[in-house]
């Protein structure tokens, strides 16, 4: 190596290490005044390195398990309610009526009855975004100890096991409806049934608890019913009337 090499070379180490020599000191993020009494005394220019406290630890996996359980089908759809179509007024009274002749038609057809269904929507007085939803239909009926669990606890029903295809939401869309009733207006289901020509009717007016998942009979009493055997199902909801098609 040439001699001006060897001199360019030893340039460069002096004068990094002047500027390494000119650096300030590091200092931390807590700021120190001389003389503090916590610190003791400092000179001037002297900085104080101050160890940060760890954070806090917000919980562990105990404690979060005990905020952990398990909620119920209802309470499941009582908070996710567009899953089933019943997000909005215009669309829930659609989806209702539907839900209810789906099942009737499904009935008839299991019992080789010819479908007789009447559906009736009515505005409730008093009030502009409220109707009354009644669907009748002349099928084989329901027996009493199954009303309200077909009405009021979803998913039951017997179209889970089937290997063909039907109508409606496997079990979920009747008692969807009668939640939605609920939740929007509070007002109890209605339903009459009857089996026979020489059977009584069954009338009854439950709710659905949602925690449990369970119908909750507020009234239940044979009556006089002048059809000789079906199911009649009534709902007040808050919704849309909508005519024409859709």
């Amino acid at each position: 190596m040439s001699q001006e090499s060897l001199s360019l070379f030893e340039n460069l180490e002096e004068t990094e290490t002047s500027e390494q020599a000119q650096a300030p000191a590091a200092v931390s993020d807590v700021e120190v005044e001389p003389g503090d009494p916590e610190h003791g005394s400092l000179a001037e220019g002297e900085a104080v390195v101050v160890a940060q406290p760890k954070p806090k630890r917000r919980s562990n996996a105990r404690a979060m398990a005990k905020g952990q359980r398990a909620i119920s089908i209802s309470e499941f759809f009582t908070k996710n309610r567009h899953l089933l179509g019943f997000d909005n007024p215009s669309k829930a009274l659609l989806t209702a009526v539907r839900e209810a002749v789906d099942n009737a038609l499904d009935a008839a057809e299991e019992a080789g009855i010819l479908p007789h269904i009447t559906v009736e929507i009515t505005p409730v007085k008093g009030y502009s975004d409220r109707y009354r939803m009644l669907v009748r239909d002349l099928g084989p009926g329901i027996i009493k100890r199954q009303i309200g669990r077909i009405f009021g606890k979803l998913l039951y029903g017997s179209k889970f096991h089937r290997l063909k295809q039907s109508r409606g939401q496997q079990g979920i869309g009747i008692s969807a409806a009668g939640m939605y009733a609920q939740i929007t207006t509070g007002r109890d289901i209605e339903v009459i049934s009857k089996t026979g020509k020489r059977r009584p009717a069954h009338r009854v007016e439950m709710r659905i608890d949602t925690k449990r998942n369970e119908p909750q009979y507020k009234t239940e009493q044979e009556i006089e019913w002048e059809h000789d055997h079906g199911t009649e199902i009534i709902m007040i909801m808050t919704a849309v009337y909508k005519g024409g098609k859709h």
